[in-house]
């Protein structure tokens, strides 16, 4: 485990989950949003101590990635697992209560949402393949242009690590910051927006809360939950079309390294 991971983390997660078994056994099927929100709470308390504990920061640590930035992939598929698995151990727990013991868990997701936390995690997993390339191209040439120095001789340790070939990195997670969701990745495009991770994040915010109000109603009316609401095929294949232009623009190089001069 890692330097910044204590005893305390890991009775917290316990903790976290016996809290979660409470609320369910507790509260009545009429309170059922609150439950919902309870679930929902504990689910992003978990994610958060871990992310504290493996990085040392609680309210970004979960979102940091391998450059100590704030990942805009990870930020996605975190959105829709809490979501999904909030509402759907509150639905089982609603079943529960009801008597529909067969049928508990037996409930339908459509094929829209797993298509959503599908595309979410091609982008987690493809993120870092996509990059991998580039962090092996020389960066000797942008920072010595960065940080005003002639030779690469002159670049300190300190100068080196603040990037993985032509990629931006921050020395400590404490210096991510929720700009580097909406910002290049590269030394060549470090302080530009990108648009295609603002667009991005655009579709996956307002996909996320439109389809958490529809689990909202969904869990105030059903009883028993059978199955989740639909998500549209339009709105899957808005998300798609975001994700492969942020997937794209990934691929294609912001800035010149010795390789390519």
């Amino acid at each position: 485990m890692t330097k910044n991971w204590t005893g305390w983390h890991t009775i917290g997660l316990f903790v976290i989950l016996l809290a979660i078994v409470l609320a369910a056994w507790q509260i009545s099927t009429e309170q059922v949003l609150l439950l919902w929100l309870l679930i929902l709470g504990a689910l992003l308390l978990f994610a958060l101590v871990a992310g504290h504990g493996v990085t040392g920061r609680f309210w970004l640590g979960l979102l940091i990635n391998e450059q100590n930035r704030i990942s805009l992939s990870r930020l996605q598929m975190l959105l829709w697992t809490l979501l999904v698995l909030s509402a759907f151990l509150t639905a089982v727990s609603i079943n529960l209560k009801e008597g529909d013991f067969r049928i508990a868990a037996a409930i339908e997701i459509p094929e829209g949402v797993l298509v959503a936390m599908g595309i979410s995690t091609t982008s987690l997993v493809g993120s870092p393949l996509i990059l991998k390339e580039k962090k092996e191209k020389g960066n000797e040439p942008m920072l010595m242009k960065k940080f005003g120095v002639k030779t690469p001789e002159e670049l300190t340790p300190e100068h080196t690590r603040s990037a993985v070939g032509i990629l931006t990195r921050n020395t400590h997670p404490q210096d991510a910051r929720l700009h580097n969701l909406v910002g290049g990745e590269e030394i060549g495009n470090k302080e530009t927006l990108d648009l295609t991770r603002l667009q991005n994040l655009f579709f996956t915010l307002v996909l996320v809360g439109v389809y958490a109000v529809s689990l909202g109603y969904m869990l105030v009316d059903a009883t028993p939950i059978s199955e989740f609401p639909e998500l549209g095929s339009s709105a899957v294949t808005l998300l798609g079309i975001s994700h492969a232009g942020y997937l794209t623009s990934k691929a294609v190089d912001k800035t010149v390294s010795r390789k390519d001069s």
